[in-house]
């Protein structure tokens, strides 16, 4: 009854047409001495066409004027990267910014300092360029992770 049960399951996915998981590129957060690694939201494929998105929720506890070390996938550090983040000032003001494009080969890996030392990371996402570009000549999006980050 076993072995047929595992026919049946390998059938059901031949005549589904679903593959075995495909492989998708991490990235590794570091801090406070916790690391976790994160799997994409969103990824597509070269074009920025063919996405899949996946509910993968992260947190991390990054206090007040500590680092973030963020290390990306050798595949995304061929290409085109940034790290976008949103913090908290000491005013209480919201501001986002960004790394700007890394990556050619160059940059695996990145370290996330606020500009003063009371201000509090709310998160962070990590995004990887396609090799399309947008009309406005910005690269497409390919995929993103997201990291929420706890005080």
């Amino acid at each position: 009854m076993r072995r047929l049960a595992s026919v049946m399951a390998a059938s059901v996915l031949v005549l589904t047409g679903c593959a075995l998981p495909r492989y998708y590129p991490e990235v590794t957060f570091y801090a406070n001495g916790k690391t976790i690694r994160v799997e994409p939201a969103v990824y597509c494929d070269l074009e920025g066409a063919n996405c899949v998105e996946r509910n993968v929720p992260s947190t991390l506890k990054v206090p007040a004027g500590k680092v973030v070390q963020i290390s990306v996938d050798g595949q995304i550090a061929d290409g085109l990267w940034e790290a976008v983040f949103l913090y908290r000032n000491a005013e209480g003001k919201e501001v986002t910014t960004g790394t700007g494009l890394l990556g050619k080969g160059e940059n695996y890996t990145y370290t996330l300092a606020l500009p003063n030392r009371t201000d509090q990371l709310v998160g962070i996402e990590v995004h990887e360029a396609a090799a399309a570009v947008l009309e406005t000549g910005q690269p497409l999006l390919r995929g993103f992770w997201a990291v929420e980050v706890t005080g």
